[in-house]
């Protein structure tokens, strides 16, 4: 399935690596991670260090049809907590971050997570933040994952462990309960759409901050890859 997490991890460490360098030779340090470098591609060619540059700037353009409802029943009291980049530093955060609850208070609550649309699911059967859910969809020919992260826990329906096992779901079937697995203290769900390419997409194809999005109080908010009514 996708790999985007696991180059993550491998990405992270090489920059750790380079921080802790900081003493040696100029030359030791290029020739080490030009190694470091080849090494990468050559265990993920599919997230390689061209995919891995654009990840860090606006997400791809939208040339699919919509097909995603939000992954949760929609009300007054749910709220995004991140959009395209993180509200607390900016960052690229290449996903969407729901919560039960007010972004200005904590002791968010949890709430049942549910399918966007209709496909083949496993549950920690892939790099992950916590207990998670991948589900693959066919949309005109073209594949795309949808994730469910940091889940407390995963629908007994939902086969776990392995990507060879999948179940067929249906949009709003539930899939688990939010919680803060991977992200202690923090309840919340971390949305996010993939091509089959491993290219993460923004949902609502805007690539901002929070502040610029919808709240999400409708089920079909009728932007980017979500359909409306």
């Amino acid at each position: 399935m996708l790999i985007y997490w696991r180059f993550f991890y491998v990405m992270r460490t090489y920059l750790s690596f380079l921080n802790k360098a900081g003493t040696k030779a100029q030359t030791g340090i290029i020739v080490a991670s030009l190694a470091f470098i080849v090494a990468a591609s050559a265990l993920f060619p599919s997230a390689g260090i061209t995919a891995f540059a654009g990840n860090t700037s606006a997400p791809p353009k939208q040339t699919g049809t919509p097909f995603l409802t939000l992954p949760f029943e929609a009300g007054s009291n749910m709220s995004m907590l991140s959009g395209w980049y993180y509200s607390s530093s900016g960052g690229l955060h290449n996903g969407i971050d729901y919560i039960n609850g007010g972004v200005n208070s904590r002791g968010w609550q949890t709430f049942p997570v549910i399918a966007s649309a209709d496909g083949l699911a496993c549950g920690n059967c892939s790099s992950r933040q916590g207990n998670a859910v991948w589900v693959q969809h066919k949309v005109d020919g073209a594949t795309y994952y949808t994730y469910y992260g940091h889940l407390a826990s995963i629908s007994k329906d939902i086969p776990l462990g392995a990507q060879s096992r999948t179940v067929a779901v249906k949009r709003g079937q539930f899939l688990g309960w939010a919680g803060d697995t991977g992200s202690r203290g923090a309840l919340h769900l971390h949305f996010a759409l993939y091509n089959a390419s491993s290219r993460a997409l923004d949902p609502y194809s805007l690539g901002k901050l929070r502040q610029h999005y919808p709240k999400p109080l409708d089920n079909s908010p009728g932007i980017g890859w979500f359909i409306g009514e």
